[in-house]
């Protein structure tokens, strides 16, 4: 019995200390209740601008943070819709080029022209300077250099997305994608330029240095990397400090010097007019009663790509939009406004069913 009396008073003193602590836990949670109620009915009363002791509403120092500039995307729909009301006269069920609800966008916004009601065509639209090349509203066939001589306002009107033009519309929600394209192998494709000419011993460095690229006006560019490039960096990753225009296919001298030493006759040819005892295609008057770089003693790898450049699968110029598989648009446009390459579900898939000719299939046609 006294054995458990004992065992007893010493337990009970620790019981008394957890109700102390219970007490005091209780205590401190209905403080920091009452004090975020006050704090609370503070930032109430006085909208976050502290207590009255504090600097005065009309005279606070906190600077607005500057908004990001107003972009195209931002506008209404009304706001748009005066943009496209002269253009849908005409235009009647055009599908809209971006699906996605938070772009907002009007049809001068990228193409230009004039959107006001009751003009003709001729007033809406921005005309070409060489209307012999641009007959109907289709990308016209073989091309070629066309875009060079006409105006940054007809190719933006034409194509946005043409890489001239492309940083006034397509850049300013993508600036930083337009300005990479501009240096990419899709638009110089100085590898395919490089290998040629330095494999066929028409230039002398390995490192490309020739690649295509245009002006808003047609004259072609030298692209100059934006940053700081070290041989280091062209010999370890192969990066270029730049890339310059292809030369005329005239100062050039042919890689191999024994080239001019070819089957020559004694009427010396005209370049470009063969003669009827020549087979097609393989002239026999090859000297030049010149020295180098002219007529047959120019390099025929630089001719060769002044010739076929036009028609390779780089952004600068259209496909040759002539024969399946080419018809397609330049710039970014190449490659975002679908087309069909053929009729083969297994190649073109969904696209399949609108053929290979390169035809426009929109409901305002």
């Amino acid at each position: 019995m006294n054995r458990y009396i004992v065992t007893s008073l010493h337990r009970r003193p620790n019981l008394d200390s957890r109700i102390s602590i219970h007490v005091r836990q209780i205590f401190v949670l209905m403080l920091v209740l009452v004090l975020d109620q006050r704090i609370a009915a503070q930032e109430q009363t006085f909208s976050g601008y502290g207590p009255p002791t504090s600097v005065p509403i009309e005279r606070s120092t906190i600077a607005r943070t500057a908004l990001p500039p107003h972009n195209w995307i931002d506008q209404t729909q009304a706001q748009a819709d005066v943009k496209n009301v002269g253009c849908l006269q005409c235009h009647q069920g055009v599908e809209p080029m971006h699906k996605a609800e938070h772009v907002v966008l009007g049809c001068t916004d990228c193409h230009g022209g004039n959107a006001a009601r009751g003009l003709t065509k001729e007033q809406a639209h921005i005309l070409p300077k060489n209307k012999e090349f641009w007959k109907t509203s289709a990308n016209p066939p073989n091309s070629n250099a066309w875009l060079n001589h006409e105006s940054p306002e007809f190719i933006r009107f034409m194509n946005p997305g043409d890489l001239r033009v492309a940083k006034q519309a397509c850049g300013l929600c993508h600036g930083e994608i337009v300005r990479d394209v501009d240096h990419s192998m899709m638009n110089h494709g100085a590898m395919l330029w490089g290998a040629a000419l330095y494999n066929n011993g028409a230039f002398y460095l390995k490192n490309y240095r020739f690649g295509q690229a245009y002006a808003a006006d047609g004259t072609p560019l030298r692209l100059v990397n934006y940053t700081s490039v070290t041989p280091e960096d062209t010999r370890d990753h192969g990066i270029l400090p730049f890339i310059e225009p292809l030369p005329r296919f005239n100062l050039s001298n042919p890689g191999n010097i024994l080239r001019i030493f070819e089957k020559g006759g004694e009427k010396q040819l005209q370049l470009g007019l063969p003669t009827s005892e020549e087979p097609n295609g393989r002239p026999r008057n090859r000297l030049s009663e010149r020295g180098l770089g002219t007529l047959n003693r120019t390099d025929p790898v630089f001719l060769g790509l002044q010739k076929t450049r036009l028609h390779d699968p780089l952004l600068g110029f259209f496909g040759s939009n002539d024969h399946p598989g080419d018809y397609r648009s330049s710039g970014c446009s190449a490659c975002h406004v679908v087309y069909a390459n053929d009729r083969s579900p297994t190649n073109s898939g969904w696209w399949s069913k609108y053929g290979h000719q390169g035809l426009s299939f929109t409901a305002d046609e």
